[in-house]
């Protein structure tokens, strides 16, 4: 049975400072007493901790989605009790963007080989050190393939965190001389790659049940080259359009100057996905 200690002999189980109440003057933490070992008590407080967990989450995510710019601006402005951390909320979306992205047949950011060697800039210097290992190896190309597609769909999973430093250099290079910190540019890249990843999500789910088995029902069957087109226009305006209010949120600034650095940053979208390719391929390259 566990009683209520004596609060002038008895001393903190976390720190060892002796105990004048209920809670220890030290560090704060809660003297345990029965009350706490009861069924009531234990589900009371997986409640109270389930809902202001899952209130956080959808305030977040409501406010990314609906409010560019405004999280971080809140975040850097010291306001952040009410929204999960940047890094947080990151990694809460790539978990649910892959665990959808398992189910469609998609390679945005889980690149396969034969993207890797035909459709990408650096593709000649994916060539040569895919032939070099083949020749070395004497293993066939479908092989290879097979083996480095189901590595690097694995791998990727961790590696598109690398998505945020390569998006937060075009940041830093547009936004230096607003005299911030390299960290406020990073949070910046954290919240916008969320939202990357959360629009991605949408919108291929979007394609893949709705226009896609929509167009097979009168016997149209798109090609994954015109899917990607539509996908890439429509993300470029939607990305111009967010950017350009979260810009201003967090960079106040002359609007016209605004849209050009935000329409710039847009525009860099394509090269920091390519370079995430290529580090996702070296990555996967060198642990097949």
């Amino acid at each position: 049975m566990h009683q209520p200690p004596n609060h002038g002999k008895a001393r903190c189980a976390n720190c060892g400072q002796r105990l004048s109440g209920p809670f220890c003057a030290a560090c704060g933490e809660k003297v345990v007493d029965d009350h706490d070992y009861t069924l009531r008590h234990f589900l009371e407080h997986a409640l109270e901790a389930f809902t202001h967990a899952d209130g956080k989450v959808f305030k977040t995510l409501r406010t990314l989605l609906a409010h560019p710019g405004s999280l971080t601006a809140d975040y850097l402005a010291g306001r952040r009790r009410p929204y999960l951390a940047p890094l947080p909320l990151f990694l809460i979306v790539n978990t649910v963007f892959f665990l959808v992205m398992i189910r469609l047949d998609w390679n945005t950011v889980t690149t396969p080989l034969d993207v890797q060697m035909n459709r990408v800039w650096f593709r000649p210097v994916v060539r040569a050190l895919v032939s070099r290992r083949l020749d070395a190896s004497g293993e066939s190309l479908a092989a290879y393939a097979g083996r480095f597609d189901h590595l690097t769909g694995a791998l990727a999973h961790s590696c598109v965190i690398l998505l945020v430093p390569l998006f937060s250099l075009p940041v830093w290079l547009l936004f230096h001389r607003c005299r911030r910190h390299y960290v406020e540019h990073l949070i910046f890249a954290l919240h916008f790659c969320a939202f990357w990843l959360l629009y991605m999500l949408g919108t291929l789910g979007l394609v893949n049940s709705v226009l896609f088995y929509g167009l097979l029902r009168f016997g149209l069957r798109p090609s994954s080259q015109a899917l990607d087109i539509v996908i890439t226009l429509g993300g470029f305006a939607v990305f111009a359009v967010y950017l350009f209010h979260a810009v201003r949120r967090v960079y106040p600034g002359p609007g016209g100057l605004r849209a050009a650095q935000a329409l710039l940053l847009t525009c860099s979208l394509a090269l920091v996905l390519d370079s995430y390719r290529l580090l996702l391929f070296f990555v996967t390259f060198f642990s097949t």
